[in-house]
């Protein structure tokens, strides 16, 4: 059942009828003598224009208004003045293009009429359009160049904005870490969806008013981290049809890589050759859709990859698991992959526990029933089947995995939507990290919990 509408009257005597899961926040500037109601509607079915802003007028609140939803002051994080940076990274390449007009006609007239209403003056920050896939990674080194400040990132991108920054930001010893606000225009969004999926179940907001609230009223968190180590020989590669070689082997274009930090996901098996084979023009442009486009056809080869897969457990050593070939061998450090994608259906919002989703050559009928119970709120977890096959599912601190695979298409593996070729007999290893590098903001009632 839908909220009940809120209803606002200016001192003019002009009332407003907002819905609550439109509402972004009020705004208090002590010097005048009324409330400004900011409020973001979103129609889906319109593709080119989804967003609307408005802003309405109110004499006073409306009873039983939580003070997390006034704001009283312009947030010191999103300040452009002396210690402090603000930094806008609009991704053009994130999911389907939408975060360029987002900023275009909500952000930026938002912050700005946040700031003239708070502080009488216009918005300041640093707007980085990016260019090209170096764009946020040149973002990331800016920050790291510079003298000891306090920095906000505000990223309008996929998840893959978030891992260039963790990738190639370098701590200083002396330097408060940069906070992150994220804007989930990607395709997957996992740490968006993952740090809100608390939310979820208390409002109907979508998820772009959910990250406009965290944004303005939200605490920070530091976000938990995975190194993802590489054997010598291995190459960070992408799948375009222009560097494809005939065999699937990595091509000049493609870099050599002996480490990568994760948020997410270190995977191989079906999970990596999705993300693999999906990122080209054409499936990108078909959004989260291209995952199923490209996994009906995998499941259709079914290939048992061939690798030695070894667990350590908290506290304990490395012991292999008992099986030669693989359909899925996945580990976690949140619980979406999507928003309605659980994959860790016990894991908590950004609390740094690495989980290992794991079965083997189990034939495409039944990878897709997992997958498909993995949508139905994690009910994935705990599946067997009469032929001894079952979904392995646990806590890890660490995992190394072989491949003993001969051709290359099949030795990728994915760290958080970016692909890594193995060579044959190399292994990825895959461990937590302690030493914060970032830190992220979530919803209040998120950080306090």
């Amino acid at each position: 059942m839908d909220a009940p509408a809120i209803s606002v009257t200016s001192t003019r005597g002009e009332t407003s009828s907002i819905c609550p899961d439109e509402l972004l926040f009020f705004i208090q500037a002590a010097s005048k003598q009324e409330y400004l109601v900011c409020v973001l509607s979103e129609e889906e079915e319109n593709k080119e224009s989804p967003f609307k802003l408005s802003f309405h007028s109110a004499a006073s609140l409306p009873i039983d208004t939580p003070s997390s939803r006034v704001l009283a002051s312009f947030p010191q994080h999103l300040t452009h003045k002396d210690d402090h940076s603000l930094d806008i990274v609009v991704s053009t390449r994130a999911g389907t293009g939408k975060a360029l007009p987002f900023w275009g006609s909500i952000l930026q007239p938002l912050l700005s009429r946040v700031s003239e209403e708070l502080t009488g003056s216009s918005l300041a920050a640093n707007v980085v359009i990016t260019k090209d896939e170096h764009s946020v990674a040149n973002v990331a080194k800016n920050l790291s160049s510079r003298d000891s400040r306090h920095n906000t990132v505000v990223v309008i991108s996929g998840d893959g904005g978030i891992i260039d920054l963790l990738n190639n930001y370098t701590p200083k010893a002396d330097a408060p870490l940069p906070l992150l606000a994220v804007l989930p225009f990607g395709t997957g969004n996992a740490i968006f969806h993952s740090s809100h999926r608390p939310l979820y179940s208390k409002s109907k907001a979508s998820q772009t008013v959910h990250a406009l609230r965290t944004l303005f009223l939200g605490s920070t968190v530091d976000l938990p981290y995975f190194r993802a180590s590489f054997s010598d020989g291995s190459v960070k590669t992408s799948f375009t049809a222009q560097a494809q070689a005939e065999d699937g082997a990595a091509t000049s274009q493609d870099s050599q890589v002996s480490r990568m930090y994760g948020t997410i996901v270190a995977s191989y098996g079906f999970h990596a050759s999705i993300l693999y084979e999906s990122d080209t023009p054409e499936y990108r442009a078909h959004g989260d859709k291209r995952f199923g486009m490209v996994a009906g056809n995998l499941l259709k080869e079914s290939h048992p990859y061939l690798a030695t897969l070894e667990v350590r457990a908290p506290g304990g050593d490395f012991k292999p698991v008992a099986r030669a070939s693989h359909a899925y061998i996945l580990v976690a450090m949140v619980s979406n992959l999507e928003k309605t994608f659980t994959i860790a259906p016990d894991s908590e919002p950004l609390d740094g526990t690495l989980k290992l989703i794991h079965f083997g050559a189990i034939g495409g009928e039944r990878t897709m029933e997992v997958m498909m119970k993995a949508y139905d709120n994690g009910k994935h977890v705990g599946m067997k089947w009469e032929d001894g096959e079952e979904v392995g599912y646990e806590e890890i601190e660490e995992v190394r995995i072989t491949t003993t695979e001969e051709t290359p298409r099949w030795r990728k593996v994915c760290i958080d939507g970016s692909i890594v070729e193995l060579p044959k007999g190399g292994s990825m290893t895959v461990k937590k990290e302690q030493v914060p590098r970032l830190k992220i903001f979530v919803d209040a009632s998120v950080a306090s919990a």
